[in-house]
């Protein structure tokens, strides 16, 4: 293993926390490329499970980085179970679907050294899926980069902040099925410090636009951004999310995993 350069050296520790549910057919695929880090420094992977029946523990058995965590259902409820217990400065929050080039944790902590953040979120693309996919979430980064700074949003399918900041602010609302990644940026920049949106690619699945229809979803979500934007939490949560992780919606069903 390379030693640390004087970015990573700035960095105490990474915690990569992932919630699942039934991702025995993904989870692998995620935990191989985060062993393929060419980080230099210590950090750790929790995976946070929120009752799987499949084989997502035997999955993620395979990792000797790995920590299995059994959980109460709820991805923000999993992902503030995993931050309680991390040890390092920054949480890297992931999805089981994501998948992180090798230079991943690097990149991230040189950012993090030339500017230190209180929270921020990846270029992410989709590694999968069709064109208009693709397109799709090229749109999304452009708006978040050019919001960083006043709008403050980003998205859940990756979000780094540190520790020490989201603790004090509570993390996660588990009360929310919807917003609850925007809410949490709002509620640590500018009080803890700063948002800022990496230019640090990390591929995610097309799955949600898969799964609902790519017109439908963002349809959905320009209908949802006023709400956002103006940080009107309660009003979103009259909003049914089909596209929710786990089932995780207000009415209906919208599971995704399997």
């Amino acid at each position: 293993m390379n030693p640390p350069n004087r970015a990573q050296r700035k960095i105490v520790k990474f915690s990569v926390i992932i919630p699942t549910l039934r991702e025995e057919k993904r989870i692998g695929a995620l935990l191989a490329a985060l062993e393929a880090q060419t980080f230099g420094g210590e950090w750790e992977i929790l995976v946070c499970d929120g009752g799987s029946q499949d084989q997502t523990r035997a999955q993620v058995e395979k990792f000797s980085r790995a920590q299995f965590l059994d959980c109460e259902r709820g991805v923000s409820r999993q992902r503030n179970a995993g931050a309680r217990v991390a040890q390092g400065e920054l949480l890297v929050f992931m999805d089981a679907d994501d998948m992180p080039p090798p230079r991943f944790l690097e990149q991230i902590a040189r950012s993090y050294a030339r500017w230190p953040f209180s929270v921020a979120c990846p270029w992410f693309f989709a590694h999968d899926g069709s064109f208009f996919t693709r397109c799709a979430y090229f749109g999304f980064n452009i708006g978040f980069w050019l919001g960083q700074s006043t709008l403050r949003t980003g998205s859940g399918v990756c979000i780094v902040a540190r520790r020490r900041d989201f603790l004090k602010s509570g993390g996660f609302d588990e009360t929310m099925h919807l917003g609850e990644d925007v809410k949490l940026l709002r509620t640590l920049c500018p009080r803890y410090g700063w948002h800022r949106h990496l230019l640090v690619p990390l591929g995610t699945s097309g799955r949600r636009f898969e799964h609902d229809g790519g017109a439908q979803l963002l349809w959905f979500y320009a209908k949802i951004s006023p709400f956002l934007l103006l940080g009107m939490w309660k009003t979103l949560q009259k909003f049914e999310y089909r596209s929710a992780p786990y089932g995780e919606a207000r009415r209906g069903k919208g599971k995704l995993e399997g």
